[in-house]
């Protein structure tokens, strides 16, 4: 707006000489701060929306009712008694209103102390005290963009978020913030407040909050929404989140006390201030370009916002309630669990660590413990694209409220699913068969072999791990020989684990192995892994898989490849790891990452061998292939498109592998780095050259102790593990090397 025309309306309806006009940021509306012939200042405030005038009119009245020891803004009169004006004269169509000018220093222009933050608490519960007083209809109506339970309209703004980090961080909290706080809301106290108490609307000295300026954004909300968004601003450009968040609170507490589920809910609602001023941000990035104003605080939120997924709800909530001196019930320690456990379970089920973990909730690539100790899952292949993640939940949830039964019945989640799952595929394996694990997948590969060939016999390779039936067993090296095992069975052909080390002498072994085949009359089936997990993950030899393959087909055997734990683009340089070998089985078994955690698993095979098996004895699985498994595996799948997570496997699998092989150069007790995209080993050998199980052993529970968690495997168990999910960033490879890099350092002085 022209100034000269903002001092005229300021004479012709507020009967105010502006000798000066200086004009502010705003976010969505122009502001002004005036300076009059009586050495007064004054903010005047012009909106081109006039669809506002109701709400505008209505927070004045508000503002004019709130006295506080701090200052505030006063709305001023018109001639007219009004405190909005309409204005349409040609030069400007809008809205004009004019408040006190509150002197003092922004927030983000001082250098708090822990008292500041104190001080704000304070003040923000003598706000809310002052504001349970007045009530408002018209503000208790309003919903917007700023109100954070606008969760599904934030939803609908995440793809503005380039950023697919920061992107599933904003699905994962949202989706949080419904299922915590949007149930329970109705039990959370509830007020007129501010909901807007950022560092620019926050005014302070050295000894604490001198004044509160704009309240555009008041909201009527549970009042814990304002106290975690001023929480979040006081916080969010330090390093230490908590210790300052909980200051404010702390002062907030003197005043006000809050309940146990206020408390266990300010985690969740800190961590949806963030994600609607990314959501928002990133939205004006594109449609308001030219507004500085909106992305002020993309950086310090984005960096806070995936600080707190490691941070986590347990550990939030401890440091709050220690604060506040609020009760907290404490629960068994991990030996007490385990041993509960004991109670009724079998101690054939082991657990990881010498400290077993105790966990109780877990978010993409983190895991949190009892304590609230957080973990950096560098571990499990399992929650392929990252624990709970909220598309896969929302799937889920989604599909449980709808329909779950079994293929008796016809329903579109199947076929959809098939359809999808199988585009995956080269075109000849056109079928598949759902169950529930990778152990059963395997079971029913060897069947669907043993009936399709009228033979009984397979052929495996060394240190081979395809499941715990007691088919699985038989057909798994790393079961049947171990020293408590039921040993090599006689329709079981081993042949010999050949990586590239062996490849000078390959063409020595190979008329043995040929030979070993030859003599093996009785093959229904070949089974194996393209890169050995349990083996220690070792890749098999390239040219190796071609070579059996032609042989077991030969001899009308089929061959299957095992995906269970390399499928799903992990590998990276393609979605299934015997397409590194360039073969096509004519089985593939797949698990463990298919569901996110959810009990999946499959075979696909060729229509001939489906057709022919057909004709046997019924297949039927109670659970595989419903509903829920379903939109489960077509959510993760979309997922890994979406999210680019193959693509992020190679390129952070070779910086992970790079940066070990840099690692390596350091410490000589590493003999070997291998592994493709997200599926790595280390394999660590003594001074002699012997595998070394103990220093394994002692990196593993090194690494688990500073919270990362990683495993060893191998016939020896020297090799270190590492499978994360997927969605594993560079920041996350880092924290990893850094960490066994202190674990080698310690364990050999």
């Amino acid at each position: 707006m022209n100034s000269k025309y903002l001092k005229s309306y300021l004479a012709n309806y507020f009967d105010l000489t502006a000798l000066k006009v200086e004009e502010l940021n705003g976010y969505d509306n122009k502001n002004f701060r005036i300076h009059t012939e009586q050495g007064v200042q004054f903010i005047v405030k012009t909106y081109t929306d006039t669809s506002l005038i109701t709400l505008l009119e209505e927070e004045s009245r508000i503002l004019s009712q709130l006295q506080l020891t701090i200052d505030l803004p006063v709305p001023r009169k018109s001639r007219n008694a009004q405190w909005v004006e309409r204005i349409d004269d040609g030069h400007f169509k809008g809205l004009i209103r004019v408040l006190t000018y509150v002197s003092g220093s922004f927030l983000a222009d001082t250098s708090p102390s822990l008292q500041t933050a104190n001080s704000i608490g304070q003040q923000t519960a003598l706000l809310h005290q002052k504001l349970s007083t007045i009530q408002s209809g018209i503000v208790s109506q309003r919903h917007w963009n700023w109100h954070l339970n606008a969760s599904k309209l934030l939803k609908s703004k995440m793809h503005f978020i380039t950023d697919f980090e920061v992107r599933r961080a904003v699905h994962y909290f949202i989706q949080c913030f419904e299922q915590y706080v949007l149930t329970q809301k109705e039990e959370l106290p509830s007020g007129l407040i501010h909901n807007d108490l950022n560092e620019y609307n926050l005014l302070a000295d050295t000894q604490g909050l001198t004044g509160i300026i704009d309240f555009g954004d008041i909201a009527y909300a549970p009042r814990i929404y304002d106290l975690a968004i001023a929480m979040v601003y006081i916080a969010y450009d330090k390093e230490d989140y908590l210790s300052w968040s909980a200051a404010l609170l702390k002062g907030y507490f003197e005043k006000k006390p809050l309940n146990q589920l206020e408390l266990e809910l300010l985690y969740y609602v800190m961590a949806m201030r963030l994600c609607a001023s990314l959501s928002n941000s990133a939205e004006a990035k594109v449609t308001q370009p030219e507004n500085e104003y909106a992305g002020v605080s993309e950086d310090r939120a984005t960096k806070m916002l995936l600080s707190w997924l490691e941070i986590g709800p347990i550990k939030a909530f401890e440091h709050y309630t220690n604060a506040t001196s609020s009760a907290n019930t404490s629960s068994l320690s991990s030996i007490e669990k385990l041993e509960e456990r004991h109670k009724f379970l079998s101690k054939s089920l082991s657990v990881s660590y010498e400290q077993p973990l105790y966990l109780k909730s877990a978010a993409l690539q983190y895991m949190y413990d009892h304590k609230g100790i957080s973990f950096l899952d560098a571990y499990n292949n399992i929650p392929h694209v990252g624990h709970n993640h909220p598309k896969v939940v929302k799937a889920a949830q989604k599909q449980l409220l709808k329909l779950n039964t079994n293929t008796r019945y016809l329903y579109d989640e199947l076929a959809a699913y098939a359809q999808d799952l199988l585009s995956h595929f080269p075109p000849r394996l056109n079928k598949v068969f759902f169950v529930n694990s990778g152990s059963e997948a395997s079971d029913l590969a060897i069947r669907i072999a043993r009936f399709c060939s009228g033979k009984k016999g397979v052929a495996v390779v060394e240190h081979g791990y395809h499941g715990h039936t007691q088919t699985g067993i038989e057909i798994s090296d790393y079961k049947f020989n171990h020293p408590k095992g039921i040993g090599q069975a006689d329709h079981i052909v081993k042949l010999p684990l050949l990586s590239e080390q062996d490849r000078p002498h390959f063409s020595n072994r190979w008329p043995e192995i040929q030979k070993q085949l030859e003599q093996s009359t009785d093959l229904a089936a070949f089974i194996s892994e393209s890169i050995l997990g349990c083996a220690g993950q070792v890749p098999l030899l390239n040219g190796y898989l071609p070579k059996i393959y032609e042989q077991i087909r030969k001899r009308g055997g089929y061959c299957i490849a095992d995906e269970v734990q390399t499928g799903f683009g992990r590998v990276g340089t393609h979605f299934w790891a015997f397409q590194q070998q360039n073969v096509i089985p004519d089985m593939v078994v797949i698990g463990k990452p298919m569901g996110n955690g959810h009990p999946m698993g499959a075979v696909v095979c060729t229509a001939e061998l489906a057709d022919t098996f057909s004709e046997g004895v019924e297949f039927f699985s109670s659970f595989g292939g419903n509903p829920v498994s379903c939109v489960i595996g077509k959510a993760v799948l979309e997922v890994i498109a979406e999210e680019e997570l193959q693509q992020q496997a190679l390129h952070n699998g070779n910086y992970y592998l790079k940066s070990l092989d840099e690692l390596k150069q350091i410490h000589g007790g590493i003999h070997e780095i291998r592994g493709s995209g997200l599926f790595v080993g280390v394999d660590l050998r003594d001074t002699s050259g012997k595998e070394d199980t103990k220093g394994a052993h002692f990196v593993k529970n090194f690494l688990r102790n500073k919270g990362v968690l990683i495993s060893t495997d191998g016939p020896l168990n020297n090799v270190l593990k590492s499978k994360p999910p997927m969605c594993f960033t560079k920041e996350n490879i880092d924290r990893v090397i850094s960490t066994i890099d202190l674990a080698l350092h310690q364990y050999r002085q």
